[in-house]
């Protein structure tokens, strides 16, 4: 893993002092990659390339970056893994490329200068780079992204010059932008709880798109998309025929992601979906395998007792650490600094990865995946289902929204009823749906929250259910299908695969997500959703396709909590000072941002019972992150 950086200047624009500015964009991401840095600085001072790199492959100096060509003509920065690098090097090799290195940036340039922008649809793995090509005498930037969004990559544009890096902390490092907060971007983490890409919570900054490249010529920016999971589905002769085909295409998926230089593992949480990883490791990889979880007191919310027991079944080497509220609280400055920008979700990944840091593991392999593609989450692929009935019959029923709206006033338990009122004002649709089944606030609630002002500004420019109809266009003949990308597109690339990314790095971790091998994913998708969903438990297919692999006592589990952290029960108890510091009067008039009288009204909300975490820690976060921010 690495981070990665570079600027280019504007055709007459003034001279930039990129010696200064691209190596102080590598400084602020020393975390991603602590093992080397470097730049390269293109002929008459109009670009530079910076690389702050963790070795993974190839851990010799001949894996510095940037890395250039033997011609001079082309140079890369990259972050990421490319797992078909061995055969595509040996088919390079074949049409007379020279490699003067093991690693598989080196694969990347070669297969750049050979195919060009097409390229990138030949890689497998995640990956996010940028490559300077300098042929016609001046610079031209080609940027990709991976399909699903595993690794990051922000832009921006300035008058003079075009800019990017792997966080936005590196961008921020130039002194170019200001922190000025995106009223759109904000309105989507309210709606969602993170923030919705390609925005970013900064005005000024946006992020690549998952499965888009984008050129960089004369100051004309363009982008554009090279890959989308097929929607069409497919008629298997048999459940056998659909179980035979995930085991194979789960084999093939781990087998690949465990090319590694440096000590890998595991995550290990005792649940489904890393227990198939760890099983399906345990066949391929020959040397001592490695596993991490993370536990708490509260018993509710420990799985540790399922993990030691699947280690030991696999014979793997167990890393465990015991959570506390007080961990959290003596951690959470740099949670909120390693975010990068708000977020409700992350912290589990933050302490189960300085858990596999502290195991010794430069590489960590995490199930991460398996619920989306295979119908792991009941109030999305069961809830979203139910949901799109009942609005259309609340819409076609004589007084069905009245009844609705009546019930919302009443009721003990309203967040679900408020934003399915709120979403009867739109036509019912699956988007619609799936905002009602994924969302955070109501954007009647989050108008209250911030006030109309503010309000304002955003709702122009960002609307939620047009924001997933758009990304799950092509879902597939069944409702089933059009909710795996539904996820895929929204709650995992925003959310889960961000925060995985920031705080695996913030302990310069690499996690590879074999689960969403865009190989594995294509043959999962094109499967009916009845094959998927049919059986008594969850993620029945999975279950079968890895059966033979697993114990009985996981295998036959109806589910689990995961990493799931006791944020609930924390927030009404020992971290409640936390909770009344953050969101008093005071503090939120000074940074402007939240209104008191609604945040208050949370609190209290919360301590009555009528309010679920999340919500609440939505509202500590921003106003801590934002804190943070203010104070650099």
């Amino acid at each position: 893993m690495c981070g990665i950086a570079g600027i280019a200047l504007k055709p007459e624009a003034p001279p930039l002092d990129l010696e200064r500015l691209v190596p102080a964009m590598c400084r602020a991401m020393t975390h991603r990659g602590p093992d080397d840095s470097g730049a390269y600085f293109a002929p008459e001072g109009r670009a530079a390339l910076g690389n702050s790199r963790l070795a993974v492959r190839d851990l010799s100096p001949a894996g510095h970056m940037p890395m250039g060509s033997a011609s001079g003509r082309t140079w890369i920065t990259y972050n990421g893994e490319i797992y078909n690098a061995a055969e595509l090097r040996a088919e390079l090799e074949a049409r007379g490329c020279r490699f003067s290195s093991a690693s598989d940036t080196e694969v990347i340039l070669h297969a750049y200068e050979t195919w060009g922008p097409a390229a990138v649809s030949r890689l497998r793995g995640m990956f996010a780079f940028a490559i300077l090509d300098l042929a016609e005498g001046r610079p031209r930037l080609f940027l990709a992204r991976d399909r699903l969004g595993i690794k990051p990559l922000f832009y921006a544009q300035t008058g003079s010059a075009f800019v990017f890096a792997s966080e936005l902390k590196g961008l921020r490092a130039t002194e170019l932008f200001s922190k000025e907060i995106d009223p759109a971007a904000l309105a989507g983490y309210l709606l969602f709880g993170s923030v919705p890409c390609p925005l970013t919570i900064f005005r000024e900054i946006r992020a690549l798109e998952a499965g888009h490249t984008l050129t960089w010529e004369q100051g004309e920016l363009r982008t554009q998309r090279y890959w989308q999971p097929r929607a069409e589905e497919i008629e298997v002769s048999s459940r056998e025929e659909a179980r035979e085909m995930v085991r194979r295409s789960l084999e093939d998926a781990v087998r690949s992601h465990l090319v590694s230089d440096a000590p890998l593992g595991a995550f290990l949480s005792g649940g489904l979906d890393s227990s198939v990883l760890v099983a399906l490791m345990r066949k391929s990889f020959t040397g001592s395998l490695r596993t991490c979880s993370i536990g708490f007191a509260e018993k509710e919310f420990d799985e540790t007792e399922y993990a030691r027991e699947l280690a030991s079944a696999f014979g793997a080497e167990h890393y465990e650490n015991r959570v506390t509220h007080e961990d959290l609280r003596s951690e959470l400055d740099r949670i909120l600094w390693a975010m990068d920008q708000p977020t409700i979700n992350g912290v589990n990944s933050y302490f189960v990865s300085r858990t596999a840091r502290e195991a010794g593991l430069t590489v960590a392999l995490s199930g991460l995946g398996g619920d989306e593609i295979f119908g792991g989450y009941a109030n999305t692929f069961e809830g979203i289902p139910w949901i799109l009935r009942s609005m259309q019959i609340a819409g076609a029923v004589p007084g069905g929204k009245y009844w609705a709206r009546g019930a919302a006033r009443v009721l003990p338990s309203r967040r679900p009823l408020i934003k399915f009122v709120d979403a009867l004002a739109s036509p019912a649709s699956p988007a619609a749906a799936y905002c009602v089944s994924r969302g955070l606030f109501s954007p009647r609630e989050a108008e209250s929250l911030v006030g109309a002002e503010i309000w304002d500004a955003a709702k122009s420019r960002f609307d939620s259910v047009a924001y997933v109809a758009a990304r799950a266009e092509r879902g597939g003949s069944s409702l089933f299908s059009w909710v795996s990308r539904a996820e895929l597109s929204n709650y995992t690339q925003n959310q889960l695969l961000r925060d995985t990314d920031v705080m695996s790095m913030a302990h310069s971790l690499e996690v590879r997500v074999p689960l969403l091998d865009h190989l594995l994913l294509e043959s999962v998708l094109k499967l009916p959703g009845r094959v998927k969903c049919s059986g008594r438990l969850p993620k029945s297919l999975l279950r079968e396709a890895a059966g033979a692999e697993l114990p009985p006592r996981v295998r036959d589990r109806a589910g689990k909590r995961g990493f799931t952290f006791p944020l609930g029960p924390w927030l009404k108890g020992p971290l409640s000072p936390l909770v009344r510091e953050a969101l008093a009067g005071r503090q939120l008039e000074k940074m402007g941002l939240l209104r008191a009288g609604s945040a208050a009204a949370l609190v209290r909300k919360y301590e009555q019972g009528r309010l679920h975490w999340s919500r609440l820690w939505a509202v500590v976060v921003l106003h801590l992150w934002q804190a943070a921010l203010e104070a650099q």
